[in-house]
């Protein structure tokens, strides 16, 4: 059957060539030098893909040959020249195909091309986010804080959902005292991922400076609202409830400041304060 075939393509070839040259001498110069090239075009499912463009571009001499592949995703190429080429594979809904190969003369090379589906656009956006949240991390571990938070902004520009480039962002403008983005960024980041802990326990540091502020300035209402707030993201942090019980007992809500000056105590036996700490319990239950 392939011989038959040889020879019909031969016969063609002469017939629309109008070449007149002895058929033993052409025939035989043909088969020493011919190499071929078979193989199939599949998904990665290994499916056939029909209807898939294939080009050989010999590397020496530029020459393109095309062939497409049948419903089985086969192909096939013959009469080629012996030489190193360039072979691309294309079908509309998958990525391209590049890669290089060697024909022999008189042989067939047999290959087998995997084509992966062509990534969408919101794959592409995906990709460039991680890839932009990566350079972040980078530029915020050398210190470039202000290119690592662009970075991170455009992470989130094309991926909205990507709550740990929010959490970044959060980290890095509670580092340069910008409060108010700071909050924004990681209630963002507790929005889209609740379980995220890192981001709680930075949002209560923020309130809590917030509140020792205002008792400084004596501003017991507005210090007691920023402290409950950080008492609900973190209620185990030790010194939210120190100010917390200095709050409420500036406001005379006694059994609010012995609950937690008493959470102090048990999460900060030794620490520097405590003495005192008791002392203020002792005085406030024997009122």
């Amino acid at each position: 059957m392939q011989n038959k075939k040889i020879k019909n393509l031969l016969l063609f070839g002469l017939i629309a060539g109008i070449v007149v040259l002895p058929r033993a001498n052409f025939s035989q110069g043909i088969e020493q030098e011919a190499a071929k090239a078979e193989g199939k075009v599949l998904d990665i499912d290994k499916k056939p893909i029909p209807e898939a463009a294939i080009e050989l571009r010999n590397k020496e001499s530029g020459q393109i040959s095309n062939s497409k592949t049948n419903k089985n995703g086969e192909f096939y190429f013959a009469f080629l020249l012996p030489g190193k080429y360039i072979v691309k594979v294309e079908k509309e809904g998958y990525q391209v195909y590049t890669g290089e190969l060697e024909l022999s003369p008189n042989k067939i090379l047999k290959l087998e091309v995997i084509l992966a589906k062509a990534e969408t656009v919101e794959q592409k956006k995906e990709k460039e986010a991680i890839s932009s949240f990566d350079s972040g991390v980078k530029l915020a571990q050398e210190n470039k804080t202000d290119e690592a938070i662009q970075a991170f902004l455009k992470a989130v520009e094309l991926k909205p959902d990507l709550a740990e480039a929010y959490l970044n962002l959060g980290i890095l403008y509670f580092q340069k005292e910008e409060d108010k983005e700071a909050e924004e960024s990681l209630l963002k980041a507790v929005e889209l991922k609740p379980e995220i802990e890192k981001a709680e326990e930075i949002l209560a540091n923020i309130n809590y400076e917030k509140g020792r502020r205002f008792l400084q300035e004596d501003k017991i209402d507005e210090a007691l609202e920023v402290l409950k707030k950080a008492y609900e993201y973190q209620a185990e942090h030790a010194y939210v409830n120190y100010l917390l019980a200095y709050a409420y007992l500036k406001k005379e809500m006694k059994n609010e400041a012995i609950t937690h000056f008493e959470i102090f105590l048990k999460l900060e036996p030794n620490s520097p304060n405590a003495e005192k700490v008791k002392k203020i319990l002792e005085s406030i239950k024997k009122q």
